[in-house]
């Protein structure tokens, strides 16, 4: 099972509510998702694969939306290219990290400058920013300037990006 993603999704899902409030417990997340704690401590762990048949439910407690979760549920099988690279979109905040930043006042086009405000590899960005214009989300109009979707909210642009890989596929 290729669970990987969604497991991924819920760990920052949890670490973002424990790093609002600290005395959040893996107990408290695991009755918000209606879950039994034990097997989200084990998912979470790696040590048990996501329950196909939680995912759905799962996702819609989360607040994501239908496309967010039809890349989730899909991904429970082997990802096809169209698979792999919602996986990558949804994935991966540096994503909407770099939509940010380019429109940011202060925003250079240079990749090493976005990877240290990102808090990864330059590799990593390149490897996004690649996927971003292949898919229209980014545009390069000149050396120093970038625009991109307009997109007030992460959940917004993933929506605007899942749709553009199912028409760019």
């Amino acid at each position: 099972m290729h669970d990987g993603p969604f497991r991924q999704r819920l760990k920052r899902e949890f670490e973002s509510r424990r790093a609002a409030n600290a005395r959040y417990s893996l107990r408290a997340f695991a009755r918000f998702l209606g879950t039994d704690h034990a097997t989200l401590s084990q998912v979470l762990r790696g040590k048990r694969n996501v329950p196909r048949l939680r995912i759905r439910g799962w996702c819609e407690r989360l607040g994501m939306g239908p496309e967010e979760t039809a890349v989730y549920c899909g991904a429970t099988h082997p990802p096809d290219h169209r698979m792999a690279e919602a996986l990558n979109i949804i994935g991966e905040p540096v994503h909407w990290q770099i939509i940010q930043l380019c429109n940011s006042a202060e925003f250079r086009a240079d990749s090493r400058w976005i990877a240290a405000r990102a808090g990864c590899s330059t590799d990593f960005v390149n490897l996004a920013v690649t996927r971003l214009l292949r898919l229209g989300l980014l545009e390069m109009r000149d050396p120093a300037r970038w625009s991109t979707v307009s997109a007030a909210s992460e959940r917004e642009f993933r929506a605007t990006a899942l749709a553009r890989v199912n028409t760019h596929g």
